[in-house]
C-alpha cells in the first residue's frame, strides 16, 4: 500500500512543479524561440515557456530522495548523475537560447564536444566504481551515451512527442530491468507522465534541451548499467529513425543537392505532408509501442 502511495505523490509532485515552472516561466517572459525554417504552425507557439526539463529533473530529484532511496545504490546514482550532468548542459544551452532570443543556444560543435566530455568523465565514472573497462568499451559507451542525447534531441520536436515515446521505452526497461531498474522506471515514468499532462498538445510548456538531451543520456546509462547497449536499437527506434532521416537528408543533399524528405527530422515530413501533430505523435508512439512488443514476445 505504502509503495502506490509513493507513486501516487511522485506524480503529484511532478504537476506540482510542472505548475511552479509554467507560472514562473510566464512571470518572467522565458518563452521558447522558434527555429525560423520550421513549419508556419510552430510559430504560433512563440509565447509556450520552455525549460520544462528542469521541472523534470527537479521532480526526478525529489522523487529518489524522499520516496526512492530504499532503491538507493551505486548503478541508480551514477544513473542519476548521467541525466542530471546532461540536463545541466542542456539548461545552458537553453539559457544561452533565451538571452539571445534566438532558437541556438550553443553551437553544433560547442554541444557536441561537451557532450563528448561529459560522456568520457562519466564512463571513467563508471569504471571507478563498477570495475576496469577496455579501450573499446568506453569508446562504444561514450558513442552510445552522446548518440542517444542527441537522438532524443531530435526527437522533441512536436507537443508530446518525445515525453510519450519515452515512456514506452521506460515500459521497455521496466519488462527487461532488475527490481531496481523497474522501480527506477517506475518514477521516471511517472515524473514524465506529470509534465506530459503540460506538454501534451496543445503544448503549455515545452521540455527544451534540458530535458531532451538528459533524457537521452538517461536511456544511455540505464542501457550501460545493465550492460546491454543494444537493448536501445529495439527501445530506442523512433528516436534512431528521426536521426537516420536527417543524417540522409543531409548526406543527399550534398550529394545531388536534392532532399529526400520535405524537412527532417522526420516527424517535421509527416507535418508538411498535411498529418496533424495529435496524428503524428500517434503514429511514433505506435511504433515505439510495436518494437517493445518485439522485446516482451521475443
Amino acid at each position: 500500500m505504502m509503495l502506490y502511495l509513493n507513486f501516487i505523490f511522485i506524480f503529484f509532485i511532478s504537476i506540482g512543479m510542472q505548475y511552479g515552472l509554467l507560472v514562473l516561466c510566464r512571470y518572467f517572459k522565458l518563452y521558447q524561440p522558434i527555429y525560423g525554417l520550421s513549419p508556419k504552425t510552430h510559430q504560433l507557439k512563440a509565447d509556450t515557456p520552455s525549460l520544462g526539463g528542469v521541472g523534470i529533473l527537479l521532480s526526478l530529484w525529489c522523487a529518489w530522495l524522499f520516496y526512492g532511496m530504499h532503491i538507493f545504490s551505486n548503478t541508480i546514482f551514477w544513473i542519476m548523475l548521467v541525466v542530471t550532468l546532461f540536463s545541466l548542459l542542456g539548461m545552458l544551452d537553453d539559457g544561452f537560447s533565451l538571452l539571445r532570443r534566438h532558437n541556438q543556444g550553443l553551437s553544433s560543435k560547442q554541444k557536441f564536444l561537451l557532450q563528448l566530455i561529459l560522456s568520457l568523465i562519466l564512463i571513467g565514472f563508471y569504471a571507478y566504481l563498477f570495475g576496469e573497462l577496455s579501450f573499446w568499451s568506453i569508446c562504444l559507451y561514450s558513442f552510445v551515451m552522446v548518440g542517444s542525447s542527441n537522438a532524443t534531441n531530435l526527437t522533441d520536436g512536436l507537443d508530446g512527442l518525445l515525453v510519450s515515446c519515452s515512456m514506452i521505452t521506460l515500459c521497455g526497461f521496466f519488462f527487461v530491468g532488475n527490481s531496481e531498474i523497474q522501480y527506477f522506471s517506475i518514477m521516471v515514468s511517472l515524473v514524465l507522465f506529470g509534465f506530459f499532462l503540460f506538454n501534451r498538445y496543445p503544448a503549455k510548456l515545452f521540455m527544451g534541451d534540458s530535458g531532451s538531451l538528459g533524457i537521452g543520456a538517461l536511456f544511455a546509462a540505464m542501457a550501460i548499467s545493465m550492460e546491454n547497449v543494444w537493448i536501445l536499437i529495439p527501445l530506442g527506434a523512433v528516436y534512431i529513425l528521426e536521426t537516420v532521416s536527417v543524417i540522409l537528408q543531409v548526406i543527399y543533399f550534398k550529394w545531388k543537392r536534392k532532399r529526400i524528405f520535405l524537412m527532417t527530422p522526420l516527424h517535421h515530413h509527416f507535418e508538411l505532408l498535411g498529418l496533424s501533430e495529435v496524428r503524428i505523435v500517434q503514429l511514433f508512439s505506435i511504433l515505439s509501442f510495436l518494437c517493445l512488443m518485439v522485446i516482451v514476445v521475443f
